[in-house]
């Protein structure tokens, strides 16, 4: 993702996650949140070609080296871009589905077993109750961890194959505050193919999402 930032088409019809996230929700968080992201970013970033030049992920990784008077801008309006942009393309229509073998190996060498992956997952999404994101991160030798990052902090510089966006416009439409249904229903919708191939390019050392 690079100067000038567009907001990237959802992968699915906004309806296409109900009942689980309603079309509301989808459509809101999407075209009104994401959208923001997007549009701040560009601005923040109008008066400054050098930074154009940059990837997302080096302006993230580098905020001192970001001018004064634009850097709060930036970073928060390109950590909610890199988080939306890797939220979206993660969730896909509620079927069945599984990771490929070597994600699914990944998941048994970190966590024990798929069941324990999805309990370590909402576990980790509930321990606080503060806004932010839950990332399934890999690092260079494969191994996966999780982790929660308030607000709209990112796992920079660890590489993400998922990110669980847990702000409240993120299911409040649909669920109401309560978080729990969010996690519970945001679970089955996890595009393990997605997922699988993100794997499969960190684990054979291409650049991770978004290119840095």
């Amino acid at each position: 993702m690079t100067y000038p930032y567009a907001l990237p088409r959802l992968p699915y019809a906004p309806a296409a996650l109900e009942p689980n996230l309603n079309r509301a929700t989808i459509m809101t968080h999407h075209d009104r949140i994401f959208a923001g992201h997007i549009d701040g970013l560009n601005r923040a970033l109008q008066p400054y070609p050098a930074l154009q030049r940059r990837s997302l992920s080096r302006l993230l990784l580098h905020p001192d080296c970001l001018p004064a008077p634009a850097r709060a801008d930036i970073l928060h309006h390109g950590s909610g871009v890199y988080s939306h942009a890797l939220y979206f393309s993660s969730l896909a229509p509620a079927r069945t589905g599984n990771p490929d073998a070597a994600l699914a190996e990944a998941l048994r060498c970190s966590f024990g077993s798929m069941e324990d992956f999805l309990r370590a997952l909402r576990q980790a999404s509930l321990q606080d109750t503060q806004e932010g994101c839950t990332w399934l991160l890999c690092d260079r030798c494969g191994r996966l961890r999780l982790l929660f990052t308030p607000g709209l902090q990112t796992a920079l510089p660890l590489v993400p194959i998922l990110c669980l966006d847990l702000h409240r416009h993120a299911y409040q439409l649909t669920c109401g505050d309560d978080r729990e249904a969010y996690v519970n229903a945001a679970l089955p919708l996890l595009n393990w193919e997605i997922l699988s191939l993100r794997y499969a390019t960190v684990s054979a050392g291409q650049p991770p999402f978004p290119n840095p």
